[in-house]
């Protein structure tokens, strides 16, 4: 019977846990990828301490792939002093060359073979 009791409270916590563990995401200032394939490249954050707002996020356009948005999580920001609330950028791979693009103002190098 107290397992019942305690069932509730115990689902209300893991309801309230991923709001804490959210993946963060890391700042790839140099990535190498074959044609085809994906990788997360960039944590794009709003005002410190906010996700971005679906207007607020702007991707560059690229020669040698595709940018796209992914899933939520954290970023570490030195500008909002630690981690903050940021959405996924990916990169996917499509043309063979080398690119170097800004990213909220910070600059990524692209390698696809």
């Amino acid at each position: 019977m107290k397992l019942f009791k305690l069932l509730p409270a115990a689902f209300g916590l893991a309801l309230a846990l991923p709001a804490f563990a959210q993946a963060t995401i890391d700042y790839e200032k140099r990535v190498t990828l074959k044609v085809g394939q994906s990788a997360v490249i960039y944590g794009y954050r709003g005002d410190c301490g906010k996700a971005p707002a679906a207007g607020q996020v702007e991707l560059p356009a690229t020669n040698t792939g595709t940018l796209s948005l992914g899933k939520l999580g954290m970023t570490n920001s030195n500008n909002c002093g630690g981690r903050t609330p940021a959405v996924e950028i990916i990169f996917t791979a499509t043309t063979p060359g080398r690119e170097t693009f800004e990213l909220n103002g910070d600059q990524v190098s692209v390698r696809v073979r």
